[in-house]
């Protein structure tokens, strides 16, 4: 603090220890007068209490963040992914006095968290690390042997999920028909084993049918993942002969309406309505329908060259009636 000339009291770097009572006192050889200021403090930039893990590993995890300061600071939390953390969700929850919990972590979930208070006089951060416990080899979010098929087409490229995840690090490597062991990083001839693990092969041929194997192993165990690959000649994109959408009446009589969805391709299309009743050869069959029923059905044919669509709009009509008339 500093007593200026003309009796002004300045305080430097106010905080909340200043705020009280503050008197000025003015005497001579007549008297005295006396006048008292009460000095508040508006704003006390936050300050994250210490003792804080600065490592979590245990399950659930709860990162804790008490902060004071005035006004009531507000604590907002950012993942490793720099992305603000809502107050809940599927994977995180923020409960009133700032605590995090991660109901479950994963090797995803690994890395920084920052815990920011902030108010009106400023913001303190808090980070806190969090790792993930020791976990076996998993393939695609599966762990032991899995086996799927896929389906490559002439000329073109095909890639081989082999996402791996597991602590330590697990060594992975593939293993093709020929009996070639390929480790990532890859890249020689036609093949690259990517760094995540997947296999990509360009220029597919007849030849390069047969079976894929990844594997992954650390010390505490060891996945595998058996892919089938089938090469079909070069695809044709899903088409329908007919118009891409037909009106069909609703039949006052009831009568049973039959929607076929005739899409050629190749390989075979996979056919789909957003009517789940259906018979296998794509064909949707509607029994007794009413009114109620009109409305666009959509039918999706799909195959690894792409996809195409048919529509169905169905309307309520009624049948022609003769009015009588009279004869003279």
């Amino acid at each position: 603090m500093s007593l200026l000339q003309n009796g002004t009291l300045r305080i430097h770097s106010a905080n909340f220890s200043s705020k009280g009572d503050y008197k000025c006192i003015a005497s001579n050889a007549a008297g005295a007068d006396t006048v008292t200021y009460q000095l508040h403090v508006a704003a006390l930039p936050p300050s994250i209490s210490e003792g804080v893990q600065d490592t979590v590993i245990i399950q659930p995890v709860k990162l804790s963040c008490q902060a004071t300061g005035e006004p009531k600071p507000r604590i907002t939390w950012i993942s490793p992914h720099t992305d603000v953390i809502p107050p809940l969700s599927d994977k995180y929850r923020v409960v009133d006095d700032g605590t995090l919990i991660l109901k479950k972590v994963t090797l995803a979930d690994e890395g920084k968290y920052a815990c920011v208070a902030r108010n009106s006089a400023g913001d303190d951060i808090k980070n806190m690390i969090v790792e993930a416990e020791l976990q076996e080899p998993y393939i695609n979010g599966v762990r032991g042997k899995t086996t799927a098929k896929l389906l490559a087409v002439s000329y073109q490229t095909a890639l081989l999920d082999c996402r791996v995840e597991g602590k330590p690090e697990p060594k992975v490597w593939w293993l093709t028909p020929y009996g070639h062991s390929l480790t990532p990083p890859y890249l020689g001839g036609r093949f690259q084993v990517h760094q995540n693990g997947s296999l990509e092969l360009r220029g597919v041929r007849k030849t390069d049918a047969g079976r894929y194997k990844c594997f992954a192993k650390n010390h505490l165990g060891e996945a595998s993942l058996s892919v089938e690959m089938e090469v079909a000649s070069l695809a044709e994109k899903p088409s329908f002969a007919s118009p891409n959408i037909e009106i069909l009446p609703i039949k006052q009589d009831g009568g049973e309406l039959i929607l076929e969805c005739p899409a050629r391709g190749t390989p075979i299309p996979e056919i789909s309505w957003r009517i789940t009743h259906h018979f296998g050869n794509g064909t949707l069959w509607i029994n007794q329908p009413t009114p109620s029923d009109k409305g666009i059905y959509r039918c999706l044919a799909r195959n690894i060259a792409g996809q195409a669509e048919k529509r169905y709009s169905l309307e309520a009509g009624w049948k022609p009636v003769i009015r009588g008339t009279t004869v003279i």
